[in-house]
């Protein structure tokens, strides 16, 4: 049993010399298209998207051909405008977060084109004009994806946010949460980016 065991790790060892991921550091940044669903149901008249940016650093391993896992650190602006009884003009909300993304990237046959899914949790670093806001959201991304060349990259991609703003759950008729899951407020961007790769 131990020469078996000895044998197996040797073998992995070897599939990991032998896979020669390739990692390359970067960086991105673009624009984004950012609301927040279901403000009219919490008392908002109209809300309105807001656009921002957001900026960070990825780091890509390249284990086939056809896959790529690259985790990201980006701060992202988000938020929305509305209009609310009781106030003249237009209110904004402003979340800053601090976005952590794994991206999973499925290339297709030898072209630059990929697509993208990540799960994302995204800490709050910063917020305006919202009272105590859950300091974490977990989300769910989604992009298309194309590297240009010459460590040019690009992408369009949609996140939507999971966690109500507020904390508050989902009414499951057991008597204890009360929420409806139409009344539950979630982030939600759409995301413009590009990005330059760097070759180690």
């Amino acid at each position: 049993m131990k020469h078996l065991t000895i044998i197996l790790i040797t073998l992995l060892s070897c599939t990991f010399i032998n896979a020669q991921v390739e990692i390359k550091p970067g960086i991105k940044a673009g624009m984004n298209i950012a609301g927040l669903s279901n403000l009219e149901e919490n008392g908002g008249i109209r809300s309105e998207k807001i656009t921002t940016f957001h900026i960070g650093a990825t780091l890509s391993f390249k284990f086939a051909r056809f896959y790529t896992l690259q985790p990201e650190v980006i701060y992202s602006k988000q938020g929305s405008e509305y209009k609310n009884f009781g106030f003249d003009g237009t209110q904004s909300i402003e979340l800053n977060y601090l976005s952590i993304p794994v991206n999973n990237k499925f290339y297709i046959s030898n072209s630059g084109l990929n697509f993208q899914v990540a799960p994302v949790i995204d800490i709050l670093l910063s917020h305006k004009n919202v009272n105590n806001p859950q300091k974490v959201d977990i989300a769910i991304a989604g992009a298309i994806g194309y590297d240009i060349g010459n460590g040019l990259v690009m992408s369009i991609g949609y996140k939507q946010g999971i966690t109500d703003l507020l904390g508050r759950n989902v009414d499951t008729g057991n008597g204890y949460e009360t929420t409806d899951v139409s009344d539950l407020i979630l982030n939600n961007v759409i995301q413009l980016s590009v990005g330059y790769q760097f070759k180690l």
